[in-house]
């Protein structure tokens, strides 16, 4: 009837295959039924809502959200990470929330890195509606991130301590794998990324080509993947800031006969690329040289939100 699972024909076989606690433990932590706790899934700041089983079924009830006042292990589960239905069904079956197999574990052993600064660990999830919107702004698809090691990201630990963000703030992880991990909060006003990469970690090397004309140097994923969806050759460091060491850099930059830096039009970005370009023509004489955007978005991604695509191939060609 359902489909969503090979042996899953019915929802009263879907509710006698998993186990609903853990369902509730992965939304809310440790909980006892009948306490008073916070609700997750809207601003609230006292205790006023309550776990309990109702003829066979675990709800969280919450009175003040009103139209989901019970929300069972489903509803849960699509409120906390903005699913449909089908979706947040598939979502536990797909998981460690299931009594079977789980395909997501895989990802867990490889979620953990530590370095001498931190030690970083996340817990990835799907891509649920939250981020498809984010993403998509920049005609970035879920494929396209999961080739990329971009994860969205239900928990993460620093140093043993957990945080768990609001599915709304899009968290996502840039695995490096060996290199480290780094944790963007794109919609938080401070502590936007956490990391514990180096400034010798270089993204999109693996797309690059064994020779090539061009290549560009971007200070981020997002406009990393906007450039490489423009057909270019890019690579991206930690942010602006940050350049690798020459001995580094120089394996890509000898792939290349010119190389372009396309920072942030804003002073800071400017300021930093015209210190790159110096950096690298000190040791390759005239290979480098930056360009400015003229437009009054800042970096590629946000000319491809504000919807001036062609505007931009434009001017790079």
């Amino acid at each position: 009837m359902y489909g969503y699972h090979d042996d899953i024909s019915s929802i009263d076989e879907f509710f006698s295959r998993i186990n609903q606690e853990e369902v509730f433990k992965h939304v809310f932590g440790n909980f006892e039924v009948g306490t008073y706790i916070k609700s997750p899934f809207r601003n609230d700041d006292s205790p006023g809502c309550w776990i309990q089983w109702y003829k066979g079924k675990l709800y969280f009830t919450d009175f003040a959200n009103s139209g989901k006042a019970n929300l069972d292990v489903i509803g849960v589960i699509q409120e906390y990470y903005s699913l449909t239905f089908k979706d947040a069904m598939t979502y536990i079956l797909e998981t460690d929330l299931y009594q079977g197999e789980s395909e997501f574990k895989k990802y867990k052993s490889e979620s953990i890195v530590s370095t001498t600064s931190n030690t970083l660990e996340f817990c990835p999830k799907p891509f649920d509606n939250y981020h498809k919107q984010f993403w998509s702004q920049y005609e970035i698809t879920s494929s396209q991130l999961i080739e990329d090691n971009i994860f969205a990201t239900k928990w993460y630990k620093v140093n043993g301590n957990v945080f768990t963000p609001y599915p709304q703030e899009t968290t996502y992880t840039i695995s490096f794998k060996e290199q480290g991990i780094k944790i963007c909060r794109p919609k938080a006003k401070e502590y936007k990324w956490l990391t514990n990469t180096t400034k010798n970690t270089i993204g999109g090397t693996s797309n690059l080509p064994f020779i090539g004309d061009t290549l560009f140097i971007s200070k981020s994923y997002k406009d990393w993947r906007v450039l490489t969806n423009l057909g270019k050759d890019v690579i991206y460091f930690q942010n602006e800031g940050m350049f690798p060491n020459m001995e580094i850099l120089s394996t890509h930059l000898n792939m290349f006969t010119n190389v372009i830096v396309l920072f942030d039009n804003d002073e800071p970005g400017i300021i930093a690329s015209n210190k790159l370009v110096e950096y690298i023509n000190s040791h390759y004489k005239d290979k480098a040289m930056n360009i400015v955007l003229p437009f009054e978005e800042k970096d590629p991604a946000d000319i491809i939100k504000a919807g001036k695509k062609q505007e931009l191939i434009n001017f790079l060609k």
